[in-house]
């Protein structure tokens, strides 16, 4: 059995004026009347759980819709997730599915524009994988405790970086790199929207995950979120550490991160 130590916090940040983000943390998300406040969740569970970070866009109330359906309909699939883990990429897919299509359905009957990026963990009974679409990141510790970046970002900079016209460096300081080439809200083609899939991971091989906004790695760089992650002994100070330091840095978007921790036990 595994143990999992989690912590989750969101703020609106310094600039916004409201907090598009959203979150899903074993059941527990952000609803409509208190996405506005500062939010904080900490506490333990047991594999097999489901945790995610939704970052929505879109004008006016736009991207809080998007990322509340998101977390919505992932709340709707997470026991045939759970409840099917040897066919759990088949079942995250199907969700996205879903949420994608529900989406496009409330723009065509609203007529508005919306969207939302997506990062998930889904931790089994001896290993976990993690699936994203969009920029909000995902990273995990190694064996040896450094801090890895799983995710690739779905944005117009990142594809040219791929496709060799742009550095890395480059990439992060691009103003395409928050042009989104993927993420849910998107009219498919017939192939559908779908995420990365990266694991699975055994639990003693990475014992840190961290799922987050683009509010972070906008405000941090690389190396000092990677400081964070292994400084501090907790999962509630080390994501309170994340969301101060880049509320320090300006908060200029909202930011929203859960960190998980694994333990094994007996």
């Amino acid at each position: 059995m595994t143990k999992i130590s989690f912590a989750a916090r969101s703020e609106t940040g310094k600039v916004r004026s409201s907090n598009e983000d959203n979150l899903y943390c074993n059941g527990v998300t952000m609803t409509a009347s208190t996405r506005e406040r500062p939010f904080f969740l900490t506490g333990v569970t047991e594999s097999p759980a489901i945790f995610a970070v939704c970052d929505g866009m879109g004008g006016e109330d736009c991207g809080e819709l998007a990322s509340l359906t998101a977390v919505e309909y992932l709340s709707k699939h997470a026991r045939n997730i759970l409840h099917n883990l040897i066919d759990a990429n088949h079942e995250v897919q199907e969700y996205v599915t879903d949420a994608n299509n529900k989406l496009l359905e409330i723009m065509r009957q609203q007529r508005i524009q919306m969207g939302t990026t997506l990062a998930l963990a889904v931790a089994g009974g001896s290993s976990f994988t993690l699936y994203n679409i969009g920029d909000s990141r995902i990273y995990r510790t190694n064996e040896e405790g450094r801090l890895l970046r799983v995710s690739d970002d779905h944005t117009l900079a990142e594809e040219k970086m791929r496709m060799g016209y742009i550095t890395a460096q480059q990439a992060e300081e691009s103003r395409e790199r928050h042009i989104l080439m993927r993420f849910l809200g998107m009219y498919d083609d017939e192939m559908g929207v779908m995420p990365d899939i990266n694991g699975p991971y055994e639990y003693e091989t990475s014992k840190r995950v961290l799922l987050s906004s683009d509010g972070l790695n906008d405000m941090l760089p690389f190396k000092d979120i990677a400081e964070i992650m292994t400084k501090h002994k907790t999962a509630g100070d080390t994501v309170n550490a994340l969301v101060d330091a880049a509320l320090f840095k300006g908060g200029i978007d909202n930011v929203t991160c859960i960190v998980l921790e694994f333990t094994e036990e007996e």
